[in-house]
């Protein structure tokens, strides 16, 4: 699937994707970000081509955050005892310290899964967890998905 249908998915689920903004600017070395309030995701093209990732890649990190956001697994989806494992097979001493030393404790595995799901994961199971989470989610806050689903909920 391509990214503009990621893109687009998402956008029925109620995110915003904006490429830029503040969000770059604010976290300089980011190459994209999440903002739960706004249901947001910044991508930052830049900065993604410096570090040598592509921007569907880290759209499916941000938009893997918002997953993990609409069900309510800001801590991650995995277990220490499958993640652990996981990390320490598939990811990069380097970017594990990194994670370890710039995020906050509570926020460490979940930006490790998504790490790990932005490189495992195509585009379509993504937007399929978007879709899915759009559906359990309050209607105001789930777009065009959770508008048809409170319409057709009140019938």
């Amino acid at each position: 699937m391509p990214l503009f249908l990621l893109v687009l998915l998402a956008s029925f689920a109620g995110f915003r994707v904006q490429e830029g903004g503040v969000a770059c600017q604010i976290f300089e070395s980011g190459a994209g970000s999440f903002d739960p309030v706004s249901q947001q995701v910044s991508l930052c093209p830049k900065v993604a081509l410096q570090r040598g990732r592509s921007l569907a890649e880290v759209a499916r990190h941000e938009f893997f955050h918002a997953v993990q956001h609409q069900f309510q697994r800001e801590q991650g989806f995995l277990p220490d005892s499958l993640l652990t494992p996981l990390v320490r097979q598939f990811m990069d001493d380097g970017e594990v310290m990194a994670v370890l030393s710039l995020y906050p404790e509570a926020e460490v595995n979940s930006e490790l899964e998504a790490r790990l799901a932005s490189r495992w994961l195509p585009n379509a199971v993504v937007a399929a967890g978007l879709l899915a989470g759009a559906l359990v989610v309050e209607p105001e806050r789930a777009g065009a998905i959770g508008s048809m689903r409170a319409y057709l909920l009140t019938r």
